[in-house]
């Protein structure tokens, strides 16, 4: 879980105290830093666990992992409201304002991410995993555990400010587009109802879009710190 510390607090002492200070506004940026890895690592450590829920139907521990480490709506928010503090008060201008600008959207990445995981506990309610063939269940099991590294490597990436990190995660997610065509095409010619195929071609495209937003999570590290986009 992400430690309940508000970003914001670094803007308060400075609007209380003396303005100005490059040493406060660096520190203000290393906080939003810190709280975009934080819930980052929570929404990462979160995909495992939600994918065990799924395929064991659990609900009760898919419950759990939406009101605990799911729940990041209010980190979220709070940390956009600080990037937009950071921008009126500060004026930022080139790396710096970079850094801020994908501050934003890496957070935007993560809180997506953690919705489509909702979805994915919230299918219980329609599909019982359990009943499913074994190579079904084997992939989206590795959908999870690919998913789920690549969202970690690109908090890494964050952390280590590692601006090349997005090349390999991209790599990686090519590994997830490749289980989830095998998927579907499994879907095509299984037993399955058509309301479990559909069902369960959602959750594999869940998956497949975590990837996604984890891999431009890298990408804007690249950005920040070179003004460079990197394409997909």
């Amino acid at each position: 879980m992400a430690e309940d510390h508000d970003p914001l607090d670094w803007l308060e002492e400075q609007h209380r105290g003396p303005s100005g200070s490059r040493v406060q506004f660096q520190q203000q940026l290393a906080e939003c830093d810190a709280q975009l890895i934080a819930i980052g690592r929570q929404v990462a450590g979160a995909i495992v666990p939600v994918t065990e829920a799924f395929l064991q139907a659990d609900h009760h521990r898919a419950d759990e992992l939406l009101h605990t480490a799911l729940a990041v709506d209010p980190q979220c928010v709070r940390l956009e409201e600080a990037c937009y503090q950071i921008m009126a008060r500060q004026s930022p201008v080139a790396g710096d304002l970079r850094r801020v600008v994908a501050i934003l959207h890496s957070v935007a990445d993560v809180h997506r991410s953690a919705n489509l995981l909702k979805h994915v506990a919230n299918s219980l309610t329609w599909v019982h995993p359990p009943s499913m063939p074994d190579d079904l269940r084997q992939t989206i099991a590795q959908l999870g555990e690919v998913s789920a590294s690549i969202l970690y490597g690109a908090v890494e990436a964050w952390e280590q400010h590692d601006g090349l990190a997005a090349n390999e995660l991209d790599a990686r997610d090519d590994q997830v587009d490749l289980l989830q065509k095998w998927l579907l095409a499994e879907l095509y010619t299984g037993s399955q109802s058509v309301e479990e195929a559909v069902s369960l071609a959602l959750i594999t495209r869940y998956y497949e879009r975590v990837a996604d937003h984890a891999v431009e999570m890298a990408r804007q590290v690249a950005y920040f710190l070179t003004g460079d986009r990197i394409s997909s």
